[in-house]
């Protein structure tokens, strides 16, 4: 299969269902609203609440466009105000930050939405998108016939960030009782492995 073709038969199943109803748009794919059997009413909830989400960042990425050109200005300025550069990075930070905790705040709002049977659907989703990167290896090794061409998957699974306006670094990880990284640690995992093989 060509390229263009794949792309095509990718397009095709992601597409998104697209529907004016009321002043709502509807913009969920149709495979996911079939996968949790959505209603219409959970449909137009969710499609709120992603109308929301979308006019939100929209504000927020205009504002951070802004505070980039004024640190250009401040920088290039012949003599450098550290302190109108530091309130420009603060004011960074805060967009930053309010935008995960909006987004978090969003997404509990949409999981209220869905009844118990369609959460636990959700989870099956959520555990299968942090074996991501594990399929890729799979299918990197000929395990699995699992291409999945323009995918960083990387960037996936459990640990993958989310790129929000403003921010510079990725959230920090919640602490863990996971032994540092290292040669040994590597070592070790890799032992376990081979006298556990079933794990």
């Amino acid at each position: 299969m060509t390229r263009m073709a794949w792309f095509c038969v990718v397009l095709a199943v992601t597409a998104p269902a697209r529907a004016q109803i009321g002043d709502v748009p509807i913009q969920l794919p149709v495979r996911l609203i079939q996968y949790l059997d959505l209603t219409r009413d959970q449909i137009l909830d969710l499609g709120r609440l992603e109308l929301e989400w979308q006019r939100y960042i929209s504000s927020k990425v205009r504002r951070v466009a802004q505070v980039e050109r004024e640190i250009r200005e401040v920088t290039l300025a012949p003599t450098v105000d550290p302190s109108a550069l530091g309130v420009r990075y603060l004011e960074l930070e805060a967009i930053c930050r309010e935008a995960r905790a909006t987004d978090a705040q969003i997404r509990e709002r949409a999981r209220r939405l869905l009844n118990d049977a369609q959460r636990a659907k959700l989870r099956v989703l959520e555990q299968a998108y942090a074996l991501l990167p594990e399929i890729a290896q799979a299918d990197a090794v000929h395990l699995m016939d699992a291409p999945l061409p323009g995918l960083d998957l990387s960037r996936t699974g459990a640990q993958a960030p989310r790129p929000y306006p403003g921010c510079r670094f990725p959230a920090p990880l919640p602490a863990t009782n996971m032994p540092a990284a290292g040669p040994e640690s590597e070592k070790a995992e890799q032992q376990a492995v081979l006298r556990h093989p079933q794990k």
